[in-house]
């Protein structure tokens, strides 16, 4: 009997045991899930810490090359400014000096157009004043004095002046004297009897003979030139008597030299 007591008890134990062991297997494993499972959110802790960290560096880097470009747009805005406040600087000089420009032609014009009036006046009482002692036509560089051989003759193949032809030549220098600006050259022709050659020479030594009266006169020598067109220059057409007595002629041309009107002088 005893013996199957003791046999009892330690199935009694044996049994205790196994099924003791059976609940610490199960509380061992149940911890080991937990703890890889507290490995596993350990992982992903890292994982997103470091996913949030390389965010961040991300973020920090482009919020520094934000505030470059910031500081970069500021100083272009800036500089820009800068620009714009000189040129608008330039833009009022550029028309301050055109409006002083605009000011300065406006007063050179009215100068101008001034001279002219009274450099036209003074002409036209010249040409009057000439007019009561030869032909005098007005032209667009000044005036032309004729001299026709009816008033001023030469004699047959000669330059020599006569007297009358002096007293003539006088009284325009008077006239010419006391005006100042001008230019004048003596122009010589002849009729078209002779040769061409004869002519020309004959026309340049009858408006030579007329250039060293006026200097005589007292008419300043550097103004006045002179030039022979012998019979190539013709007044009228024709070889009648009364045509080449107009062709034998000698002019002096005044050319107005204080306001330029062109360089042809005839």
């Amino acid at each position: 009997m005893k013996r199957i007591v003791l046999i009892l008890s330690c199935v009694v134990v044996v049994g205790g045991l196994g099924f003791g062991g059976f609940k610490l297997y199960q509380t061992f494993e149940s911890m080991r899930a937990e703890m890889a499972d507290l490995r596993r959110q350990v992982v992903d802790a890292k994982e997103t810490a470091q996913r949030e960290s390389s965010a961040a560096n991300a973020a920090s880097q482009a919020a520094d090359q934000a505030a470059a470009r910031a500081e970069v747009a500021s100083g272009a805005r800036q500089k820009a400014e800068e620009l714009k406040q000189q040129a608008d600087v330039d833009r009022a000089q550029a028309v301050s000096a055109a409006q002083q420009a605009a000011e300065q032609a406006k007063q050179a014009q009215d100068q101008m157009s001034q001279m002219r009036r009274e450099r036209e006046e003074e002409l036209n009482r010249m040409q009057e004043a000439l007019n009561r002692v030869v032909e005098t036509h007005r032209t667009p560089n000044g005036m032309l004095i004729v001299l026709p051989n009816s008033t001023f003759r030469f004699d047959f193949d000669s330059a020599e002046l006569s007297q009358k032809n002096k007293e003539l030549l006088s009284r325009v220098a008077g006239i010419l004297l006391v005006s100042k600006g001008y230019g004048l050259s003596v122009f010589g022709y002849t009729d078209d009897v002779g040769t061409e050659e004869y002519n020309q020479q004959l026309s340049e030594r009858r408006a030579k003979a007329v250039q060293d009266y006026l200097i005589h006169a007292g008419i300043d020598e550097s103004i006045v030139r002179v030039k022979g067109y012998g019979k190539t220059s013709p007044h009228v057409a024709g070889t009648s008597a009364a045509a080449r007595g107009e062709n034998r002629r000698v002019e002096i041309a005044l050319t107005d030299s204080s306001i330029r009107y062109g360089s042809d002088i005839r």
